[in-house]
């Protein structure tokens, strides 16, 4: 069979979509079928979406059309209306969550240009039932349409031997975030409440890059335990986590949360805060707590606890992605 996939971006800093799109691309090669990719955005998310894709889709001839995102197949149903049509639908944050200004205004009109032409898929994919129950209230996709795929990790995120990851300073007790620094990821909030942590062999990494990046870094200035590391590419990830005594992610929405997976996989207990939307089945594999309570829950660890943790819950994820698919 013949897939041709839709997908803007697959270089390193193309986030969970990128890394989502090369497992799937990956998988697919496995199982025998040959893939075709759709040419890369460039500089003009328009010209990508409203030109080059439908000359693309003109011409190319595949038993499959799957589109890797919500905006990225607003135009497949008009040049491909009778092929066999997928849509991955990884999260409706900006309908949730709404950023003010320009930007957010046409977020939201290209999401719900998205979600208009989802409708007319054979199949959604939706990553989790999250998505799926969002798919289902603010698209009103019909719930048989929709499929729940859970977003595959690289296998060698649990393969690879564990060491100490070369982020970590000797005799400290590390806690890291990885995520792309948007509003709704709470950076700034994890800033303050380790701030408030009186705690002086405790070190906070922050990874990632985006537009609260200066804030941030802005916010953790005077507090020399916070070490603002910038964009770690994906060949040091595990590095990263393995630098970790505990993982804790601040964001206030996930349509997945592919670094929870991965620092789960690397057998890392992970906190998440119970005003948060994870998906269930993540969320059952985390410490939840309230962000009044991280403090309290800091103080109360021990390296046997932690342990501990980070087995059971690493043994949770591998059940749930070897049933991957609902």
């Amino acid at each position: 069979m013949r897939v041709c996939i839709i997908v803007r971006r697959l270089d390193k800093r193309a986030g969970g979509i990128a890394v989502y799109t090369s497992n799937l691309i990956r998988r697919l090669r496995c199982e025998g079928h040959t893939v075709e990719l759709s040419p890369p955005e460039g500089r003009s998310y328009f010209l990508w979406q409203f030109f080059r894709i439908p000359l693309w889709l003109l011409r190319s001839k595949c038993d499959v059309y799957h589109a890797a995102g919500v905006i990225e197949g607003i135009t497949l149903p008009l040049f491909k209306p009778k092929a066999e049509k997928r849509v991955t639908i990884h999260d409706l944050i900006p309908l949730k969550y709404r950023r003010r200004g320009l930007k957010g205004f046409f977020e939201r009109f290209f999401i719900r240009l998205g979600l208009l032409s989802a409708r007319r898929a054979d199949v959604v994919y939706a990553v989790s039932h999250l998505t799926k129950l969002d798919l289902v209230r603010f698209a009103g996709i019909p719930e048989g349409k929709i499929r729940v795929l859970h977003q595959p990790i690289d296998e060698r995120f649990f393969t690879e031997p564990k060491k100490l990851g070369k982020f970590r300073e000797p005799g400290t007790f590390t806690v890291g975030y990885v995520s792309r620094m948007d509003y709704h990821k709470r950076h700034a909030l994890l800033v303050e409440l380790f701030k408030g942590w009186r705690n002086s062999r405790a070190r906070l990494l922050l990874a990632g890059t985006g537009e609260e990046f200066e804030r941030v870094k802005k916010l953790a200035e005077g507090d020399e335990r916070i070490k603002l590391l910038g964009f770690v590419p994906d060949e040091e990830l595990i590095e990263f986590y393995d630098s970790l005594d505990l993982y804790i992610h601040a964001s206030k929405y996930e349509g997945w949360g592919l670094p929870i997976a991965e620092a789960l996989a690397r057998g890392k207990p992970v906190v998440v805060f119970e005003d948060a939307e994870i998906p269930r089945e993540i969320r059952q594999c985390c410490e939840v707590v309230s962000p009044e309570e991280l403090g309290s829950l800091l103080d109360d660890l021990d390296t046997k606890r932690l342990i501990k943790s980070g087995v059971i819950s690493r043994r949770k994820l591998m059940r749930l992605l070897r049933g991957a698919e609902e």
